[in-house]
């Protein structure tokens, strides 16, 4: 009996760990969805392509400001309640995009389907983190957080196919459709992890059960600093690679999309690799080398535009096979020094990602504009050298190294 309970407690580990996948894999589908739309959306309301790329825009501020605040929230009164909650406004607010009849109503609904994801995504990412077993911690975050990573490759088709088949309108809908399924079955797959790990797996990170004051503001932000940096250096270069692959390479519009299925193949392999590397030989390891790799191949990848394709296509892959094994080993080191708090951390960590992001697309731009592709390279190298600097100093809580 005691092994047939332990089997069946496993299993239901291996299926919250799917749920939280595919829903972590629907939240990044609503944010990559958007792109091929905006034309669409401009003609349907009279705007212009810019204006309806503020959507976008007002996507992600809602998300960046609200992570911290229902982070905190989470704290306080469970992460599942948070996350049902948040699903349920994520399907609401994707139906009332699909049936805006003016072009307010529909910045004022992705303003909530923004704040509605920085309840889903932290909260996913936490639970998942307590249910998985002690040793596979940051395997198990590699797997959930492999779900927005493939998102990045199938949300634009996705959008394109949908919206050529039946409409803008309805791919919104079909969102919202999936999400209030994905509120029942996750009211139903989280039932006992919370201060706990899922039945069968080990115990909530110790710093989860441990009492004493609760950490500030600043100690949270100097910590997710270097998930921000982490996200200065990848997206301040990847934002612009279709443009330089285009104009520099010379490449065919084939050939972008091969580069960018390569891209995202790497990338999703880098999390599931940086996720084993952590559990096995330490995440303060993996998070450091990453980073230095990542700084390493950004500048070989400037380079390698003046070889043939093929190499060229070669580091563009392990640039993100290297980039993307630091964010499930850096979360694993978050759980583990927040772990009381980790709900709150877990959100300040994806509102840093969030900044990062934003600010590494607008300096690369600059860069771009001003001395062209080549010195994005250097400026985005630097910021991931620091980010190691910066998490091997000063980031965690002096003792709180994995």
């Amino acid at each position: 009996m005691p092994r047939t309970r332990e089997a069946a407690s496993k299993s239901a580990g291996r299926s919250s760990l799917a749920i939280a996948f595919i829903t972590l894999l629907v939240i990044g589908t609503d944010l990559f969805v958007v792109s091929p739309l905006l034309p669409d959306i401009a003609h349907q309301y009279d705007v212009s392509a810019s204006m309806a790329g503020v959507t976008v825009t007002t996507f992600s501020l809602a998300y960046m400001i609200g992570a911290p605040i229902i982070g905190s929230l989470a704290d306080r009164v469970g992460r599942r309640t948070v996350l049902i909650a948040g699903l349920t406004v994520f399907g609401l607010a994707n139906a009332l995009t699909g049936l805006s009849p003016w072009f307010g109503l529909l910045l004022a609904a992705r303003v909530l389907a923004g704040l509605a994801a920085a309840a889903i995504t932290p909260s996913v990412q936490t639970l998942v983190g307590l249910a998985a077993p002690p040793e596979r911690r940051a395997a198990w975050l590699a797997v959930a957080a492999s779900g927005f990573l493939i998102s990045l490759a199938t949300g634009a088709p996705t959008g394109t196919a949908v919206a050529s088949l039946l409409g803008w309108r309805e791919t919104f809908f079909g969102i919202g459709g999936l999400t209030l399924v994905l509120v029942v079955v996750n009211l139903f797959s989280w039932r006992d992890v919370g201060t706990r790990g899922a039945p069968g797996a080990g115990p909530a990170p110790a710093a989860a059960q441990a009492a004493g004051p609760r950490s500030s503001a600043l100690t949270k932000a100097r910590a997710v600093s270097v998930a921000g940096l982490w996200a200065f250096a990848v997206y301040s270069l990847y934002t612009y690679v279709g443009t330089a692959l285009t104009d520099n390479a010379h490449m065919s519009t084939g050939m972008v999309a091969v580069a960018l299925v390569i891209y995202g193949v790497g990338a999703v392999s880098g999390s599931l690799c940086g996720g084993w590397m952590a559990d096995r030989y330490g995440a303060t390891r993996v998070v450091t080398g990453s980073l230095v790799a990542l700084s390493v191949f950004e500048v070989l990848l400037v380079l390698a535009f003046h070889t043939t394709t093929a190499v060229l296509l070669l580091v563009l892959g392990l640039f993100a096979l290297s980039a993307f094994a630091c964010l499930p080993a850096f979360q694993a080191q978050l759980m583990h020094a927040f772990g009381r708090e980790i709900g709150s951390v877990m959100a300040w960590n994806s509102s840093f990602v969030y900044l990062g992001t934003s600010l590494g697309s607008a300096a690369g731009g600059v860069l771009l504009s001003s001395a062209g592709f080549s010195w994005i390279a250097p400026v985005a190298a630097a910021a991931g050298l620091f980010g190691a600097l910066v998490h091997a100093r000063w980031a965690l809580p002096s003792g709180q190294s994995t």
